[in-house]
């Protein structure tokens, strides 16, 4: 055996093996350099290099009383100076840098005027058909800007009634969740997943080819679809494979079972205030320090006595009565002693009566100090729209299979397939690093961006 092969080895062993932490170190770096804040007053630098990197050109507006904040328009197309530009090839948009609720969410303003009137939906056509809100790292006075960004379309927002209408009154503020799972409301839901999903940008990484296709749907959902969407049904796609096509799936996706993230105090119950559940809230708002673990113990054993001895009575009961019982118990329906609803996510006492309350009566005469008033009634009913009931041809194909047809898949379209199967596993798994929680990455949709 040759000695000289045993003594060269060894270094280029050792030389692959400082080489890999190298490696990794750059990954690593790269991950993080992802997730690097930008500061506020480079942000819209940034801004313009990754649209001109995408071939796309901004200018801004110098019109301060108008909601357009700038343009773009292709690169590729030659224009000389702003009044050359048709209004079908420049698209204007609307820029938004907000922070952190207090209750973890983010809530973008979207009134106008000094007395805060909901935007118009002919205002959207005509002064902002493309929204981009940027996410601050902590509150509203921080200075750094996260790098996940959401990019829409704003006719979304019309979809959803947060515009004034015909009959809907608009709302002034819009909630974005970094977890569509956790909202109360299915329109709350379908408008984040819808967001998440299809329009969450990073300006590290941008995503040229999801720029293209949001900008092209912004000009087909307002030029083609329009705004009169209440008498006629959504159009059908041509193209099942189209960033339209996608956009209507995930309006018609069935909503996942809604899970609960547990305390993070006691991991006991699931949290509902700031990460923690009610009991150990409570005691750090009167203490304003964490619950200590011999009251969650105690809570817990006295919970578990107390559970026994109730089922005990039950079994007690039951075989007294035997099936009288089952015949006689009924489940009482609650309702609202002041707006009449049956459905709300917390129930509560009535404060002036007799009943229950529904969570935003409560709301209202915490913040208020008086009952809710009727008109207010009729107005949040008119807020509220079912956006799976306005395409009434879905499913695309509604034959139903024959025994010769059975085989062939042919109701669903298979990207949706696919599609379906990422957002619900990954919108579970998602995490609260990033402000705009992803179910899917970008990655994930390349075949369809293209």
């Amino acid at each position: 055996m040759d000695i000289s092969q045993l003594l060269i080895q060894p270094p280029a062993q050792q030389s692959e093996a400082s080489a890999s932490p190298n490696s990794t170190t750059t990954e690593a770096g790269s991950f993080i350099d992802n997730k690097r804040p930008i500061p506020d007053d480079e942000l819209m630098l940034r801004w313009e290099q990754v649209l001109h990197e995408a071939e796309y050109t901004f200018k801004q507006n110098a019109d301060r009383n108008s909601l357009t904040d700038g343009y773009i328009w292709p690169t590729t197309k030659p224009f000389t100076s702003m009044s050359d530009h048709k209004a079908s090839t420049r698209t204007p948009i609307h820029i938004k840098v907000i922070g952190r609720h207090m209750n973890g969410s983010f809530r973008c303003h979207i009134g106008t005027g000094k007395a805060s009137r909901p935007i118009e939906s002919i205002e959207l056509c005509n002064q902002m058909r493309l929204l981009a809100v940027f996410f601050r790292v902590e509150n509203s006075k921080s200075r750094l800007v996260a790098p996940d960004f959401i990019f829409f379309p704003t006719w979304l927002l019309h979809l959803f009634r947060y515009t004034k209408h015909g009959s809907s009154p608009g709302r002034t503020d819009i909630r974005f969740l970094e977890n569509a799972l956790l909202a109360k409301e299915d329109h709350i839901y379908r408008l984040n997943s819808v967001l998440n999903t299809l329009f969450r940008f990073n300006l590290h990484t941008f995503d040229h080819a999801r720029l293209h296709q949001t900008v092209q749907l912004a000009r087909f959902l307002f030029d083609n679809v329009g705004l009169n969407i209440d008498d006629h049904p959504l159009p059908r796609p041509n193209d099942w494979y189209s960033y339209y096509a996608r956009l209507i799936h995930l309006l018609q996706a069935p909503r996942p079972v809604k899970r609960k993230p547990m305390c993070h105090n006691c991991n006991s119950k699931p949290a509902s205030r700031r990460r923690l559940c009610v009991a150990c809230y409570r005691y750090q708002l009167k203490h304003d320090e964490p619950r200590p673990l011999r009251l969650i113990v105690a809570n817990q054993s006295s919970a578990a006595a107390h559970d026994s001895i109730h089922h005990s009575h039950q079994h007690d009961r039951r075989s007294s009565s035997g099936s009288v019982v089952s015949l006689c118990t009924t489940t009482p329906t609650k309702r609202c002693a002041n707006c009449g609803v049956h459905e709300t996510h917390q129930w509560y006492r009535n404060l002036c009566g007799t009943g229950h309350w529904c969570e935003t009566c409560k709301s209202y005469y915490l913040r208020h100090t008086k009952v809710r008033p009727a008109e207010l009634f009729v107005k949040a009913a008119k807020r509220k729209v079912d956006v799976r009931a306005l395409v009434n041809w879905w499913p695309p194909i509604p034959t139903p299979p024959s025994p010769a047809t059975v085989s062939t898949p042919t109701s669903v379209p298979p990207p949706f397939e696919e599609t379906e199967s990422l957002s619900s596993t990954s919108s579970i798994s998602s995490d609260s690093t990033s402000p705009v929680s992803s179910p899917s990455s970008a990655s994930s949709f390349a075949p369809w961006l293209c």
